[in-house]
């Protein structure tokens, strides 16, 4: 509906040139806002259509922030924020746009503003008609106006969007493709012409069936310093770039269906919805493979089988964490052999997996947690790990024994393939490198020398592909290798190696890494169950063969629990003594914890906060010429060996105390024990041992034998440069002596 001059005239009243006009210019992306000018020309010429209405410049405001926005929402368009906020604080006489699609093709966002016009008296003007929103005809008009531009924008979209349906289906809908494929006269895929692309993609497939995992395969490329191929998307022919590879470009490769000569479409989905703010917000969902609506096979040239593909995607499925319980997981470098493996028998679920103890004694339990986790119970059953594993190691090395020399020969074929797959990287990226200094060679000499502006440029660029050159050859000649297949005695150790499978599973060489994966190639899981006396141990393998065995269970918790006379010994000997020092007088005394073996530091810290006992806080104050002392310091005091002061306290001749056999010593030192054991001055009168036994009638052996009783006086004495005892035969006759002569 066009008006005339005067109708729209009419319209406009005295309160509406007192406020401003609000011209709003908007195209929908930045592509027409580039080349669709003449539309944006006629959106800026409403400025003179307002000024002709009787607006004056000042007060004609032109919102043009929303240019190459879509009007499908308003949470996007700032420009169009402002206008609403004007409209509602009554500063907009009139809003002015080419047509009314402009200001919004969503029913809400279009809806609020002419609620907000309508009771604040604001215009609203297309190139041709105004609308008074407070009358009932212009409302009715522009809400229908606003339903059909919501409706034209959502038919326009489901039209294009049935259109590339329609030709995925037929698989005509081509996109740039990933490194490894180019697009032919056709506009069609096929394998790509470069052969290092080509060996580049192979070697990924490989690598992941030889290692396993996407991760591992990054690692292997990473340490082998290769560049990895990609297909650049910010120019317009797309070239393959060679670069240092993330681990998101393994994902990717492996996860693409391309390669395996399939073509799809459909494997993500848009999700909408409102965030916590109430803002649209648009995702991307992974469609699961089975749901994939555009699946065609043997599309274009395949780099793998659409099996090895299948499999492929179920070992990275497998392989992610936090996923689902039902998944194993990678293999990693726990102790656990079994992770991800063990399924409980009583359940069904999933075991989980715990380790606890020192990092020098490192202790580990499969556990039935989902019980608890899902139903608030308790575990369903705790299985400690090491012996269950064990017995699994022993029957698969049983299993495999009969193989395990043409496993020993695959693993020599497999290292010369890759040695090969190395030097032929290597030898394309040497020509590759080749030929771009020669291209760059070519160019410089087609240059007039005296066009140093070009020739300099391309002088530089030279110089820089020499250098590539050089770094490649160098890079090649430090990895180089020579794989060659093992000779027949090589082979026939091999074998004999082979034979001993035992020493190959435990040597130094073999990660558990490698470990897991080689239980994951034939064991399918393994069912635990808890019997009395007994872990029912069920291994399926992967073809379906079950091999059972049992696992005594060792004794209960109580069983191994440390003595509590231990216990309180160690109460009392944590008074003096700090936590080394009571596991060695345990360990001397002979005692073990528990679980059976000698106690370390760690055990006595460990068993002091299981019972509350306190560590060590006395100070032991010592006199430095008394002491007390232990026998190591008695002895460097004495000036003797610490078996000696060992002996004397054996035999009296010396006195000390100890807390408990095992203990430190406590020997005091007194002036008068130095004298006697430490003497430097023979008294008058005083003999040997031998000239004591003539003197006294008795034999030597009885002479010691009362020395140390105390029935004779006895000094420990200098006589040159040798030790000796000197006894007081004049003690015979008193005090203690007095019945010697009595025998």
């Amino acid at each position: 509906m066009t008006q005339t001059m005067d109708e729209r005239n009419a319209r406009i009243q005295r309160q509406h040139l007192e406020r401003s006009a609000y011209v709003y210019v908007r195209q929908s992306s930045q592509r027409q806002v580039i080349e669709h000018l003449e539309s944006q020309r006629r959106q800026y010429d409403l400025v003179g259509w307002a000024t002709a209405a009787g607006w004056p410049a000042e007060r004609i405001v032109v919102i043009d922030e929303d240019q190459g926005k879509s009007a499908s929402s308003a949470k996007t368009r700032p420009g169009f924020a402002r206008l609403i906020a004007a409209v509602a604080q009554s500063q907009v006489g009139i809003v002015i746009a080419l047509e009314v699609t402009r200001l919004s093709r969503n029913s809400p966002d279009w809806h609020h503003l002419l609620y907000l016009c309508r009771f604040t008296g604001t215009l609203i003007a297309d190139e041709h008609t105004i609308y008074d929103p407070d009358h009932a005809t212009d409302r009715l008009v522009l809400g229908i106006r606003g339903q059909m531009s919501e409706m034209e924008i959502d038919t326009s979209i489901e039209r294009m969007v049935s259109a590339r349906w329609n030709k995925a289906a037929r698989g005509e809908l081509y996109t740039v493709p990933p490194a490894g494929y180019d697009i032919d006269e056709h506009g069609g895929w096929m394998m790509s012409s470069d052969e290092a692309v080509i060996h580049a993609i192979k070697t990924v497939f490989e690598k992941f069936d030889e290692l396993g995992s996407a991760r591992q395969v990054f690692h292997w490329w990473y340490r082998q310093d290769l560049k990895y191929p990609v297909r650049r998307l910010r120019s317009r022919i797309h070239p393959v770039e060679w670069i240092t590879p993330k681990y998101a470009m393994f994902l990717r490769t492996l996860r693409n269906p391309i390669y395996a000569g399939t073509y799809v479409f459909g494997r993500t989905k848009t999700v909408r919805c409102l965030d916590a703010k109430g803002v649209e917000r648009t995702r991307h969902v992974q469609v699961d493979r089975d749901q994939w609506r555009v699946v065609i096979h043997d599309h274009h040239d395949a780099y793998i089988s659409w099996q090895h593909f299948v499999n492929n995607r179920e070992q990275l499925r497998g392989n992610a964490n936090m996923r689902s319980t039902d998944q194993p997981g990678p293999a990693r470098e726990g102790l656990a052999l079994l992770q991800g493996l063990v399924v409980c028998g009583h359940c069904g679920r999933r075991m989980g997996l715990s380790y606890g103890g020192s990092i020098r004694s490192r202790v580990y339990q499969y556990r039935c947690l989902q019980a608890r986790q899902q139903q608030g119970g308790s575990d369903c059953q705790v299985v400690g790990g090491k012996r269950i594993d064990q017995t699994v190691v022993e029957v698969f090395l049983e299993a495999m024994s009969p193989c395990a020399a043409d496993a020993a020969r695959l693993a020599n074929e497999e290292a010369c393939r890759e040695g090969d797959a190395l030097n032929t990287y290597w030898a394309q990226q040497i020509e590759r490198a080749t030929y771009q200094a020669q291209r760059s060679e070519r160019q410089y000499m087609a240059t007039e020398p005296e066009n140093r502006v070009v020739a300099r440029e391309l002088e530089r660029r030279w110089e820089s592909a020499l250098n590539d050159l050089e770094r490649v050859r160098n890079q090649a000649a430090q990895v180089a290798t020579s794989p060659e297949l093992l000779s027949a005695s090589d082979m026939e150790n091999v074998y004999l190696l082979g034979l001993d499978l035992d020493s190959v599973w435990n040597a130094e060489g073999t990660t558990n890494r490698d470990r897991k994966r080689l239980l994951r190639c034939l064991i399918e899981e393994v069912q635990l169950s808890t019997n009395e006396d007994h872990y029912g141990v069920k291994i399926v393998w992967k073809g379906g063969a079950i091999t059972e065995r049992e696992q005594v269970r060792g004794p209960a918790a109580w069983a191994r629990r440390t003595p509590e006379d231990t216990i309180e010994l160690v109460g009392q000997l944590a008074a003096e003594f700090d936590d080394a020092q009571i596991a060695r007088i345990l360990n001397k005394q002979g005692r073990r914890s528990g679980r059976g073996i000698p106690f370390t530091k760690a055990a006595i810290t460990s068993m002091r906060g299981k019972n509350y006992i306190p560590k060590c806080t006395k100070v032991i104050v010592t006199d430095p010429r008394q002491g007390p002392f232990n026998a190591e310091q008695a002895a460097q005091e004495l000036g003797v060996a610490m078996c000696t002061v060992h002996r004397w306290l054996r035999d009296g001749l010396l006195a000390g105390e100890q807390l408990t056999p095992g203990a430190p010593w406590r020997i005091v030192l007194s002036d008068e024990v130095r004298d006697r054991l430490a003497g430097t001055q023979v008294p008058e009168g005083w003999v040997g041992v031998t000239e004591a036994a003539r003197r006294l009638g008795v034999s030597k052996p009885l002479v010691a034998y009362w020395v140390k009783s105390g029935k004779l006086i006895a000094k420990r004495v200098a006589v040159g440069k040798r030790k000796c005892w000197r006894i007081d035969i004049k003690s015979a006759t008193c005090g203690l002596q007095n019945d010697i002569f009595d025998q």
